[in-house]
């Protein structure tokens, strides 16, 4: 009888999120719990960076009505690894539907900040759209409020029709957006050209700027493979949510390109691009995985300043709202590079955005 049911405990724990991927006796260590201030309470995107080594950004998606045309005050938040307010950027002229995702990049040579504007829950908008402005040069002494307005937007619409996507990073090899649909089995993969952002319009409404803007067309190149479907436990832990541990919440890419990280409710998913290598093929199954403590509304995901840890956001507010936790060893370990028939590396012609 008392092994029966030291079987069954085992059984039990073997079902729950992340254990198979994670053997206990080799657990990685618990992530540090952070708290966000109180006016992020509905965190729906994280980006590390590009300029300042301290300062994460993140954002609410629309805490009013989620989805909808209500005018509210579109805010991007500046924190720094704890949590702490630095700064908020107040973005005048744009409309705010459903913000879900953030990028630090470099355009032009310039640091700047993509905020994509793509959630959809009822699959419901023709197309979505991103924002970009220029990263403050520095940060204030004393947290504050700045008014910016972007520099470009890049209107675009799913070949087949409405998408849920609240997973956007930018692919530093082939000067693209790569997008991940969320309420979809498999999730797919898209991308768009950075060339395809036009100027901020100088005049009118925001709806008026927003609707004179050029629609393209996002471009797929695969679906994703080895998300692990919803299991019973996961209903019984987490009735809320638990039906939706497996759809994908946010990504982040690695400094080098090369490792990309999908976050789900409960989990984080590994897949490494080789060199030559197509993003349809990278992404077909993931080198590692990752429980994560709990499952919850996990929303936003970015890499510290090198590959080896994750910074972790989720809707709420208190404690153990920001996360930090290390990348898995097994996703650090690189392949090694493919070479052509005269021993070669073979670098080019698959980052280019022409070849996925």
């Amino acid at each position: 009888m008392e092994r029966n049911r030291h079987r069954w405990l085992l059984g039990l724990l073997l079902l729950l999120p992340g254990a198979v991927s994670t053997p206990l006796w080799a657990a990685p260590p618990a992530p540090a719990e952070h708290e966000l201030p109180g006016t992020i309470d509905e965190a729906s995107g994280l980006a590390r960076s590009d300029q300042h080594a301290a300062l994460l950004w993140t954002h609410n998606d629309n805490i009013n009505d989620p989805g909808s045309m209500q005018r509210v005050t579109p805010l991007v938040h500046g924190i720094d690894h704890k949590g702490r307010w630095l700064l908020s950027l107040e973005l005048d002229g744009v409309v705010q539907r459903d913000w879900e995702a953030i990028e630090s990049t470099r355009l032009g040579g310039s640091p700047g900040l993509i905020v994509a504007d793509t959630g959809d829950n009822r699959d419901s908008w023709p197309d979505y759209v991103l924002w970009f402005l220029d990263e403050p040069e520095e940060i204030p002494p004393s947290a504050n409020t700045l008014s910016v307005t972007p520099t470009h937007l890049l209107r675009f619409r799913y070949p087949d029709g409405p998408a849920d996507t609240e997973a956007m990073v930018v692919d530093p090899h082939g000067d693209r957006v790569l997008l991940l649909t969320k309420r979809e089995n498999p999730p797919r993969l898209f991308a768009l050209p950075l060339s395809a952002r036009q100027a901020f319009p100088d005049e009118g409404g925001p709806r008026e700027r927003l609707a004179s803007a050029d629609v393209h067309e996002a471009r797929l190149l695969g679906s994703m493979g080895g998300l692990a479907p919803t299991d019973p436990i996961n209903w019984l832990l987490s009735p809320l949510t638990g039906r939706q541990t497996s759809l994908p919440t946010g990504m982040a890419l690695s400094p080098d390109g090369r490792l990309l990280v999908v976050l789900t409710y409960s989990s984080l998913y590994f897949f490494r691009r080789d060199v030559g290598e197509r993003w349809d093929e990278a992404i077909r199954r993931p080198v590692a995985s990752r429980s994560l403590p709990r499952i919850d509304q996990w929303e936003g995901v970015a890499f510290g300043r090198n590959d080896q840890r994750l910074h972790i956001v989720r809707e709420g507010t208190g404690p153990g709202t920001l996360l930090q936790l290390e990348v898995p060893e097994a996703a650090r370990m690189k392949r090694e590079p493919q070479t052509t028939t005269d021993g070669s590396p073979t670098e080019s012609g698959a980052e280019g955005g022409d070849h996925d």
